[in-house]
């Protein structure tokens, strides 16, 4: 459910929200020239509402997104959802931000800070979760 909050964020950098807020324009405006990385405080609003705050590293379809105890990594094609507590990790296929438009709605009172615009990289590091390293104890669940 938490990966659900934090990518819904994600849905509202490169649409209609945009042209609502001057900020969102901004940063969906450098969103295939730069790697974005900003913080992000909101509520989602589905069922119960629920605070989220974290960071996002964006480049092209690719991101990095941690708030809330979990990390989201996606290279575009492969999204990993990781959580550290508990010792999981989901390794899904990514269909883009779009098959998540229907969560869009649901996110109120969202401010985004430390916006910073840095040069692209062929680093693609920072997309990808190398789950080789891991110990015994978690699980992974590989749905692709």
């Amino acid at each position: 459910m938490m990966r659900k909050w934090i990518i819904s964020l994600l849905v509202l950098l490169p649409l209609s929200a945009a042209a609502q807020n001057p900020q969102i324009a901004e940063i969906a405006a450098h969103l295939e020239t730069s790697r974005v990385s900003l913080r992000y405080d909101c509520t989602f609003t589905q069922d119960a509402p629920v605070k989220l705050s974290g960071t996002l590293l964006i480049q092209g379809s690719g991101y990095l997104a941690k708030g809330n105890g979990m990390e989201i990594y996606c290279d575009g094609q492969t999204r990993w959802t990781v959580d550290p507590a508990a010792k999981e990790v989901y390794i899904e296929p990514a269909e883009g931000l779009e098959e998540l438009m229907a969560y869009q709605e649901n996110l109120s009172e969202l401010v985004l800070s430390e916006v910073r615009y840095l040069p692209l990289s062929e680093e693609e590091a920072p997309f990808r979760f190398d789950t080789a390293s891991l110990g015994a104890e978690w699980v992974v669940t590989d749905l692709r």
